[in-house]
């Protein structure tokens, strides 16, 4: 993989206070990257710095084969979506979007404006003032406006954060068409995993300012190697193996009903297609999911299980 954007031991603090310590990574041409993680891991503040809005402590960023560390963000040939949009409420959409270009002192730059316009499927609305449009319309102004530039990098900071759950879901798919369509290479932070499997190429995970894993959306899924990137991946079950190593199962890998297990049913909740349960157990307290079409069992109620060695997955410490 090519090294279009490369951090090389980049390290960013608060004053005193160091927020990233020697982070390293390489994103390759035309990838679309999640950074992913809890409030405060560092996500956003790596973001910020290859934008360039944060200055490095130490380290090199590089774009495009570009030593880009000391260039202010004009430099940097970066676009920016934000999670408030900042569109300028008094401008129509067209305006909002050739903003960039006329700052930079563009001509001739109606093809330009109406195709990035376009591109977002908002050319109906090209005259319309923002406050007008829906949240998720505004979102695609910002975008727009951002893809006029042509970046070499395009960043976006929890941009779907304030839809609603159906916005979100139509957001995801016309930034994943976006991304196809121009081959711009996206990097996408969010605190939701399934916002980043939905998205991303590649997963880069996030803990106190660094990297816990990164890979393929499918490999992160499916084979998370710590307790802290198994929890996130909604590994829900995390339990003592007999040769020291941690095992985890997902909630409807549990097999209910039936095994060499026991425990008391402490609650429920229902999920549409499954009922999850919470089972009281001399292993400590186990989530079982089971098809909400079969009979459901009752609060206080004894249920047998078992725990499937074959849809466990272990763990590595840390």
């Amino acid at each position: 993989m090519s090294d279009y954007v490369k951090l090389d031991d980049v390290t960013l603090a608060y004053g005193d206070v160091v927020a990233v310590p020697n982070l390293s990574f390489e994103i390759g041409k035309g990838e679309l990257i999640a950074l992913l993680g809890p409030s405060g891991c560092g996500k956003t503040t790596t973001m910020r710095a290859i934008a360039g809005l944060m200055g490095l402590a130490s380290g090199s960023i590089h774009i495009d084969g570009r030593d880009v560390t000391n260039l202010p963000p004009s430099k940097r040939e970066v676009g920016l979506v934000f999670q408030s949009y900042a569109l300028f409420p008094h401008l129509s959409v067209y305006e909002n979007v050739a903003f960039g270009l006329k700052m930079r002192g563009e001509k001739n730059i109606k093809p330009k404006v109406e195709a990035a316009i376009e591109s977002v499927g908002l050319s109906q609305f090209a005259n319309r003032l923002t406050p007008d449009l829906s949240g998720g319309q505004q979102q695609r102004v910002s975008l727009a406006r951002s893809l006029v530039v042509e970046p070499k990098v395009l960043l976006l900071d929890e941009p779907l954060s304030n839809l609603d759950a159906r916005l979100r879901l139509e957001m995801q798919m016309v930034l994943k068409d976006i991304q196809k369509r121009t081959g711009v290479t996206m990097i996408f932070v969010t605190h939701d995993q399934s916002e980043a499997l939905a998205l991303a190429d590649r997963i880069v995970l996030m803990k106190d300012g660094k990297i816990v894993q990164s890979g393929l959306a499918e490999d992160m899924y499916n084979a998370p190697e710590t307790r802290f990137a198994a929890d996130f991946f909604g590994f829900e079950n995390i339990l003592p193996g007999e040769d020291g190593r941690e095992r985890a199962w997902r909630p409807n890998a549990i097999r209910l009903g039936e095994g060499p297990y026991e425990g008391r049913i402490r609650g429920m909740s229902f999920g549409g297609d499954y009922r999850t349960y919470v089972i009281e157990t001399d292993r400590g307290q186990i989530k079982g999911a089971v098809a909400a079409d079969l009979p459901a069992y009752a609060e206080g109620e004894t249920v047998r299980f078992d725990l499937p060695m074959a849809q466990a997955v272990a763990l590595q410490a840390g």
